[in-house]
């Protein structure tokens, strides 16, 4: 009877929430949990259920997994705003049923925090799990790897009837699930030199025997192929293998995909995405097409070519241990001249809260590169940026401090050098407004 009650109130509010442009609160959601604990669990449940986690590109992955089944014909409800812990959870699923809980939709995609994984999956009782990656995550509240991995495992073991979707590169996340079912994705060597790997490795002694592991290649951080020469642990075998490169595709398994993006993290959770795809059912020829019809969130990623400049956006978590050096090693594929825009850590509110110990977790050192002309770091904490910027090697004469985001597009040289804007995701909209800042004075000046 409460259940109804709840739901009954909750339909009603988020009717006029939405007519009030207000869907991305989840605040009716926190309401219905705190009246009814169970709410999520007695909701009714669409056919095809996924729920994907990770440190990192989680909410590019469920944004890419949503819309590629909606384009696929399959009603389908998301988190689009990137809501991941229980309120999130109920709200999306408010749109999933009627007010008499009878389930409207085809398909729900949930995006998880890590830490919710033993709350959320046996409520939701998701049909798969994917998970992208386990990596360092802020000291704050994540800590490290083992601690994330513990919490995972022991949500995941909450609820046996999902399959995990598992990245056999990650030494980590991919030893999730003793007793889930299990499908392993991997990929062959891709890149030939090492520069992708960054310094920093999160795994590198076996959980076996606690003896070194060594990597025959490293993609990034710890992710790669790896094996213990002591006990032979080494990555489990995929099923889906991912072979190479070809022109704009991707191969896995002989089958091409369209490449949704060429950054080499983008092209991991892609491929975790086709091998879910294979699960569910899809011909590799219907993946292709669903591929091509979708693009990273614009809150992710962005490229703009104006007036012969080339301007990137790339978005990654501030306060982590990871995300910063992923992106570090993606610009540096490009060696053309560059100048970089960092805007993270914007706001003191935030920043006075946080740990600056996570800059020494990332490699800062990749961008002491003769392609990179100039960094402009703006934010409440641009001391503490520069400072390990020149720890990193990177010339004073390189860096400009400027405090107010707004004002960055004034230092740029414009020349013919690329620009990267790089944006905590929670700033997102400050490195489009950078964008638009900058081409509005190519307008004047070119």
């Amino acid at each position: 009877m409460l259940f109804h009650l709840v739901l009954f109130f909750a339909k009603i509010w988020a009717f006029f929430y939405d007519r009030l442009k207000k869907h991305e609160s989840d605040f009716i959601g926190l309401v219905c949990y705190k009246l009814c604990p169970d709410f999520l669990e007695r909701m009714a449940k669409p056919r095809i259920k996924i729920l994907i986690t990770g440190t990192n590109g989680k909410t590019s992955t469920t944004h890419l997994v949503a819309n590629m089944l909606r384009n696929a014909g399959l009603k389908t409800e998301y988190s689009y705003w990137g809501s991941n812990l229980m309120a999130g959870h109920i709200k999306t699923m408010l749109d999933c049923v009627t007010i008499t809980n009878k389930c409207k939709v085809d398909a729900c995609v949930l995006e998880c925090d890590e830490m919710m994984m033993a709350t959320s999956l046996p409520a939701f009782k998701a049909d798969y799990v994917l998970i992208t990656n386990i990596c360092r995550d802020s000291i704050r509240r994540n800590a490290y790897p083992d601690y994330i991995y513990g919490k995972m495992d022991r949500g995941v073991a909450k609820y046996l009837d999902t399959t995990l979707i598992l990245h056999a590169n990650d030494p980590i996340s991919s030893g999730l699930g003793k007793d889930n079912k299990k499908v392993f994705i991997g990929a062959e060597k891709i890149y030939d030199h090492s520069a992708y790997a960054g310094f920093s490795n999160e795994f590198r002694t076996c959980p076996v025997c606690n003896s070194e592991i060594e990597y025959d290649f490293r993609h990034y951080r710890h992710v790669g192929h790896f094996r213990c020469p002591e006990c032979g642990f080494t990555n489990h075998e995929a099923k889906y293998m991912w072979e190479g490169i070809e022109g704009d595709n991707l191969v896995l398994n002989g089958d091409k995909y369209h490449i949704i993006s060429d950054d080499i993290f983008n092209l991991y959770n892609e491929i975790m995405i086709i091998g879910l795809f294979r699960e569910l059912g899809f011909e590799p020829a219907k993946i292709d097409e669903l591929l091509k019809g979708v693009q990273i969130p614009k809150s992710r990623e962005g490229f703009d070519s104006y007036k012969g400049i080339d301007i990137y956006r790339k978005c990654g978590k501030g306060q982590n241990g990871t995300a910063p050096s992923i992106i570090f090693e993606s610009i540096m594929k490009n060696k053309n001249k560059k100048e970089l825009v960092l805007i993270m850590d914007a706001e003191i509110g935030r920043g006075a809260q946080a740990t600056m110990t996570w800059l020494y977790d990332n490699d800062f050192e990749l961008l002491n590169d003769d392609s990179v002309q100039k960094i402009i770091i703006t934010g409440d904490n641009t001391l503490d940026y520069k400072l390990r910027l020149l720890l990193a090697g990177i010339p004073e004469e390189k860096l400009v401090v400027c405090e107010d985001y707004k004002e960055a597009h004034r230092y740029l040289t414009l020349d013919d050098s690329d620009i990267y804007l790089i944006v905590d995701i929670d700033y997102s909209a400050w490195g489009i407004e950078v964008a638009e800042n900058t081409m509005k004075r190519l307008d004047k000046e070119k």
